[in-house]
């Protein structure tokens, strides 16, 4: 699948199968764990999206979709990272966010 922005960058992307090797080698080869790489992850979206928002981020209603695995935990973190500075945050949890469209 190919992402192109409006001005015709490439955005590069992984599927699923080559994400689940990434998170392997990361895992079992270099060092940090799920809950380690969950957590940095998490303070990194965090920091990205008080840089997104912009000076009145404080003043955002923030709603964070979080699925399951890897991936939601750090949307979980990253929720969690925003209410310790102060943000106005909502997680919606799913199951599944493909079998709730589906």
């Amino acid at each position: 699948m190919k992402f192109i922005t409006t001005t015709g960058i490439e955005i590069p992307t992984v599927s699923d199968k080559q994400m689940m090797e990434i998170d392997r080698i990361a895992m079992q080869e270099t060092g940090p764990n799920l809950y380690q790489m969950m957590e940095n992850a998490g303070r990194n979206l965090c920091t990205l999206t008080i840089e997104k928002l912009g000076r009145n981020w404080n003043k955002a209603k923030i709603l964070v979709l979080a699925g399951t695995g890897g991936n939601g935990g750090g949307g979980i973190c990253a929720a969690r990272h925003l209410a310790n500075r102060g943000a106005d945050v909502t997680v919606f949890k799913f199951p599944s966010l493909f079998r709730f469209f589906n």
